[in-house]
């Protein structure tokens, strides 16, 4: 019903202008006779010009509200099934839940997930800031190691097909060399 509200004012609203211009032009260039009975059409009857623009006005509140206050995404889960039955993760919570995993290192600054659906497994890149002075390759092994253990354990969904780590900035001075 929505849908054919929004169509109908959408319509309404784009035709009107349409349909006054061509009036207004055909009056103008083709029947000048027809021009005058518009504009005194419009004199002799100012609640016609209200009642459009009211009409119009209308319309438009329609079409905004059958359209542009609902323009929310909608979510998306990951839906497995278990022994007890189906299981839906909204990927929202996924994300959330993987990037609290970033607070366990300490050189990990930030870290944001996009989790990517493949058939019926789920692929995962970490955008991630480290700390300067990090051992990106073993970091990054960990971090592997650590989301994949945490997804298959915590939230149940043993098909992870990869997860790729991207070193996205190196923050802060490396910490001084000590000579020992």
């Amino acid at each position: 019903m929505k849908k054919l509200l929004h169509g109908l004012s959408g319509a309404l609203i784009y035709l009107t202008p349409i349909v006054w211009g061509g009036l207004l032009i055909y009056g103008n260039g083709v029947e000048p006779d027809f021009r005058d009975f518009l504009f005194d059409f419009m004199q002799n009857a100012p609640l016609a010009g209200v009642g459009i623009g009211l009409a119009l006005i209308l319309f438009v509140l329609v079409h905004l509200g059958t359209f542009g206050l609902n323009c929310s995404r909608k979510t998306r889960y990951l839906s497995f099934e278990s022994e007890g039955g189906s299981v839906s993760i909204g990927i929202h919570a996924v994300r959330d839940f993987i990037r609290k995993l970033g607070d366990e290192f300490d050189a990990v600054v930030a870290m944001e997930p996009k989790i990517r659906t493949v058939k019926d497994t789920i692929s995962i890149d970490l955008d991630v800031k480290i700390q300067a002075g990090s051992l990106i390759p073993e970091l990054s092994k960990t971090l592997q190691n650590r989301v994949r253990e945490s997804i298959r354990d915590g939230l149940g969904i043993a098909e992870v097909r990869e997860i790729k780590v991207n070193v996205q900035e190196i923050v802060g001075a490396p910490p001084p060399a000590s000579f020992e």
